[in-house]
């Protein structure tokens, strides 16, 4: 059975034709065509999910894993607004969503008639494209929907970010029918243009200098990136430095950069730490201190090197290089090394600041550094990694994790909103076990991540519950404001997920010491018919000051 809408049927075959057929669906009214339609055909994997801003989440996640585009399909009204963190999210880290909104007819909106709102355009400011279908049925119609629907889906390709298209629907909604009267050949994928620059003055003018950077931010697994940026780094030249969301493995990388850089953030540091040319690859950095340091080191250049943004996030960028990053890396490559003492200076330096890591840690007391120590060391192989933002990446960053283990991150925009509903829609589609890293206040923040039937029995969360939103005991400036500081800033509380798991039917343990939780470990990742979570508690621990008295530790040379 089908909906007799002819626009959903154009939809649903070009949809077909271009290789999406994941849909995640919110129950509604309005959508019921479009639900009705993805869901008799079995072409199309359909699952359900009543919180849409679970849902969209959930969405990116599995486009995440599957690096394909996923579709979101909701009712109108306020329904349509809850997507918008996850869109953001998608815009900022270009994950392939597209956005399906049933709507009211046109004539419908500012009359005061039930779930009708402004939506035409309700996500233009972090959209890669927004197109509305036409309700009629006269061959017209049909030829702009075609050719609408079309431009939506190249562009949802080409850009790789969220597309919202939005679908006025007219009662009746729930009409059916036995047959199709729209039939669609196969369509191409849309490919990439190939690349036509020509960047041999950059090329050129590479080894004019004796102090060079690369720095790599969140991106998917590479490993042709990764051995080209090991041959880079060998040069005496050059450094590369990595965060955790990087993907990238090496020793010779410098992948704790926060370890490293917490005592060059000073001005009046040796400038012979300084690079001279600065290339960046990939999106989003973690580091504040990284951010602060190039910043303050008077950089004669910076590259960015990447298909979609260009960001000038250290206030200096000279040259955006739009292209596959391994096409430009090749040719680097290709250039005979230069003498410098640059790696020289920099690796005496990290060989210091690892010795002085190892020595805080080995004396250090329970805390969510400690932790997250263990939790290094324990996480078994080819577990992927789900970390929510704001304490737990950071902590993540001060480790190596595995080499086997991917790691995930919502770094485009660095909410906390989503992490548990992304992590469960990457595991839902995943054949490797997923492992989220999470703080209590995201964790509790996303309860509704829980509130569907795809999680895994492989899934697993680990929730570093020390009472509240540690971080602005962390960050300076909320410290100042003590009046505020518990109620308003850390949002202190005594929740605790024991009663959320057993709703949920997730297998529950709390641990509250170091030695309880390397013995819990290994039965923790062991299989099980369910989904598990482990609560460790470190509400009485000293987080803050640990984590503040290690980077004292570590900048006292």
């Amino acid at each position: 059975m089908y909906s007799t809408k002819v626009s959903v049927q154009l939809l649903g075959e070009m949809l077909y034709a271009f290789g999406i057929n994941d849909i995640i669906i919110s129950p509604g009214s309005r959508n019921a065509p479009l639900t009705i339609h993805f869901t008799q055909d079995t072409r199309y994997k359909c699952y359900s999910i009543v919180d849409e801003r679970s849902a969209a989440f959930f969405a990116l996640g599995m486009a995440q894993s599957k690096k394909k585009p996923i579709v979101i399909c909701c009712t109108s009204g306020t329904a349509s607004a809850n997507y918008y963190p996850a869109i953001i999210e998608a815009y900022y880290q270009n994950i392939p969503l597209l956005v399906l909104t049933a709507d009211r007819p046109e004539n419908f909106v500012d009359i005061f008639d039930g779930q009708t709102i402004r939506q035409k355009n309700i996500y233009h400011n972090h959209i890669y494209g927004t197109y509305q279908l036409s309700e009629g049925n006269d061959d017209r119609s049909i030829y702009d929907n075609f050719s609408t629907i079309k431009e939506a889906i190249t562009q949802l390709y080409n850009c790789s970010g969220p597309i919202h298209i939005n679908i006025p629907f007219s009662e009746p909604l729930y009409e059916l029918t036995d047959t199709l009267s729209i039939n669609i050949e196969k369509l191409a994928l849309p490919k990439f243009a190939s690349d036509n620059y020509n960047w041999n003055h950059l090329i050129n003018k590479w080894n004019s200098y004796e102090k060079k950077m690369i720095l790599v931010g969140m991106q998917q697994p590479n490993p042709e990136l990764n051995s080209l940026l090991e041959s880079l780094a060998r040069r005496e030249d050059t450094i590369v430095l990595t965060e955790t969301t990087s993907n990238l493995k090496s020793d010779l990388f410098y992948s704790n950069i926060d370890r490293y850089i917490s005592s060059l953030t000073d001005k009046n540091i040796d400038e012979e730490f300084n690079p001279d040319l600065l290339l960046t690859i990939g999106q989003n950095i973690v580091s504040k201190k990284i951010k602060v340091f190039l910043r303050n080191s008077n950089l004669k250049e910076h590259w960015h090197l990447d298909k979609h943004w260009h960001p000038d996030t250290y206030f200096c960028l000279t040259e955006k290089i739009k292209t596959n990053p391994i096409n430009f890396l090749k040719k680097l490559d290709d250039l005979p090394s230069k003498e410098s003492l640059y790696s020289t200076l920099w690796l005496n330096h990290k060989k210091i600041k690892n010795l002085k890591h190892d020595e805080f840690l080995k004396n250090s007391s329970y805390s969510d550094l400690k932790v997250m120590e263990v939790l290094d060391a324990k996480i078994p192989n080819f577990y992927n990694l789900q970390v929510s933002n704001s304490s737990a990446i950071r902590y993540a960053q001060l480790f190596n994790f595995n080499a086997k283990n991917k790691v995930f991150c919502n770094r485009g925009a660095s909410g906390i909103d989503g992490s548990s509903s992304t992590a469960i829609g990457f595991a839902s589609v995943e054949l490797n076990p997923t492992v989220l890293i999470t703080g209590d206040i995201g964790f509790f923040y996303d309860i509704n991540a829980l509130w569907n039937k795809y999680i895994p029995n492989t899934f697993r969360i680990i929730l570093m519950n020390n009472g509240g939103g540690d971080i602005f005991n962390i960050i300076s400036g909320p410290d100042q404001i003590s009046t505020a500081l518990n109620e308003f800033f850390v949002t202190k509380h005594n929740r605790n997920a024991k009663l959320i798991s057993e709703e949920f039917n997730l297998i529950y343990k709390e641990i509250s010491c170091i030695d309880e939780l390397e013995d819990h470990l290994p039965i923790f990742f062991s299989s099980s018919n369910q989904p598990k979570i482990l609560e460790i508690n470190t509400k009485n621990a000293s987080n803050a000051k640990i984590l503040r008295d290690y980077f004292s530790f570590l900048e006292n040379n």
